[in-house]
């Protein structure tokens, strides 16, 4: 007797989770004993770290100066001493601190909310995302489904023509470092307008050339140096709204506690100028040593958020503004845990500016499968 097609659906369904609910239940079964008897304590995700089947994923959080900030003489040939061992940890995924599409889209479809926090954070990007779309007729969420089918069936040995088209379907999807990576590993006569890429989209990757940025100096170039067919955009502004409204009452608490003077502070101008140190190979490298000791991250928190939620302000405002901080690098952490699903046991540098670091790694390091590397045994001490 046949089945019509939408019974034999459900039916299928209904099988499949039973399956699930069985195997379920005999994970119960299973790890019961290795519970019973054990002290009356609240669960604790790191507890699983015992055991793990398999070898942890190696996660790197590298703290960086924004390069954006860096004298206009910067020249990105002192990070080579930085890149080199970078490249010696050999990671198989990179974040970068960038927006995603999916992000940018939703800020954009949520502009009455958001304000102009799309274009602060992504305008670039979208600019490539539209020089693209231009050429191969896709928005952001198809392009984005797109580059998921391509990399899916992605070959070991591509085509020229086939990374000019994952450039630009990287482009369309609003992940313009990707297609960096794709653009940069074509050799340099491959990289032509054509097949998707225009003669503008193709302008607008070289001005990556002369743009100071650590997403695609550090990222893109280490991922493209390791023969990576993509970075990871982790960053996140869902949470800027918090903000919008007590801009007022946090520039009155600023002033109140008189911030000037504690910016002159001896022991925070290392920090505060790190991207000025960084004028040879061999300050260079000195300075990410120190903006990823937990010397700098203590201090960093000191400097700018301990004094939020150590004393009054109006309305509550450093708190608002705490809140806005910790929940943006919460998303940040989650979209790093999505990543790390590309790699289990493998290895994973996160390059994002050095405020994050000290509460990514203490956030990460609740995850299961997780070993936090220390960057001194990558960078070397000071």
């Amino acid at each position: 007797m046949a089945f019509p097609p939408h019974l034999l659906s459900v039916t299928s369904r209904e099988i499949a989770m039973k399956f699930v609910q069985a195997l379920a239940a005999a994970s119960l079964l299973l790890i019961a004993p290795a519970f019973a008897g054990a002290p009356s304590e609240a669960f604790d995700p790191r507890s699983l770290q015992q055991r793990l089947h398999g070898a942890p994923t190696q996660l790197l959080v590298l703290g960086s100066p924004h390069l954006s900030g860096a004298p206009e003489d910067f020249d990105p040939a002192v990070l080579e001493p930085l890149l080199q061992r970078l490249a010696a940890f050999a990671p198989d995924v990179i974040a970068i601190e960038n927006l995603s599409g999916e992000s940018i889209r939703a800020l954009k479809d949520y502009e009455a909310i958001y304000h102009e926090t799309a274009d602060d954070y992504g305008a670039r990007l979208l600019k490539g995302a539209a020089l693209a779309a231009g050429q191969i007729g896709l928005d952001l969420p198809a392009a984005e489904a797109e580059v998921r089918r391509a990399l899916a069936e992605w070959p070991d040995a591509p085509a020229p023509a086939q990374r000019r088209h994952l450039a630009a379907l990287f482009a369309a999807s609003g992940d313009a470092h990707s297609a960096l990576v794709q653009w940069w590993r074509l050799p340099e006569a491959e990289r032509v307008a054509a097949d998707g890429i225009s003669p503008e989209l193709a302008a607008f990757f070289g001005e990556y050339d002369t743009r100071r940025n650590e997403s695609h100096l550090i990222g893109a170039r280490l991922a493209e140096r390791l023969g990576l067919e993509r970075v990871y955009p982790v960053d996140d502004h869902h949470s800027d709204d918090l903000v919008y409204p007590i801009i007022p009452q946090l520039s009155e608490f600023f002033e109140a506690q008189n911030i000037g003077a504690i910016l002159e502070m001896p022991e925070y101008q290392p920090l505060i100028h790190a991207a000025d140190r960084l004028r040879t190979p061999e300050e260079a490298l000195d300075t990410y040593r120190y903006l990823n000791s937990p010397e700098a991250g203590q201090l960093d928190v000191a400097l700018q958020w301990a004094l939020l939620i150590d004393r009054p302000s109006p309305g509550h405002a450093g708190r608002v503004r705490m809140a806005e901080w910790e929940a943006r690098n919460l998303r940040q952490v989650a979209h790093i845990r999505e990543a790390m699903a590309q790699a289990p046991g493998g290895r994973v540098l996160v390059i994002v500016g050095s405020a994050h670091k000290p509460w990514f790694d203490a956030y990460l390091a609740m995850i299961s499968d997780i070993e936090l590397v220390d960057a001194a045994t990558v960078l070397g001490e000071r």
